[in-house]
């Protein structure tokens, strides 16, 4: 049972990891049609947290999986890929900040523009301090 369990956690790491990165990052770079701002923010956050699930469960899954090895008192087996799953997820984090570094925007904390037309400005409130309308 012991080594199912960590095999479940090698492998989440391993396949759930890189899979959320690349969802997160396709809908990070894609530009979706959306209606409003407020679809438009929602899109954002549910990129951001997909984002940042993913670069916690890089660090999380590991580390949890080495210090669950250890304090049963595994073979070695596992305890040697688990290290080597930190030093995947460092490479990992360094080819994450590679792409943060090449894109234009960046990876979490942004939206995309919705489609909203400007609203229509129909009159004109005279302000003071000399500023008339526009047009007369």
């Amino acid at each position: 049972m012991k080594r199912i369990g960590l095999g479940v956690l090698l492998l989440g790491w391993l396949y759930g990891v890189p899979f959320l990165l690349i969802v997160g990052l396709i809908r990070r770079t894609s530009s979706p049609y959306l209606d409003t701002r407020a679809q438009a923010q929602a899109f954002g956050a549910t990129t951001d947290t997909i984002l940042t699930t993913a670069l916690v469960l890089n660090l999380v899954l590991p580390a949890a999986g080495m210090l669950l090895a250890w304090l049963i008192r595994c073979d070695r087996y596992w305890i040697r890929h688990f290290v080597g799953a930190l030093v995947g997820a460092a490479l990992i984090y360094c080819a994450v900040a590679i792409a943060g570094q090449a894109a234009t925007t960046p990876l979490i904390g942004w939206t995309p523009t919705g489609n909203e037309p400007a609203p229509q400005v129909t009159q004109c409130i005279p302000t003071s301090g000399g500023r008339s309308c526009p047009g007369g």
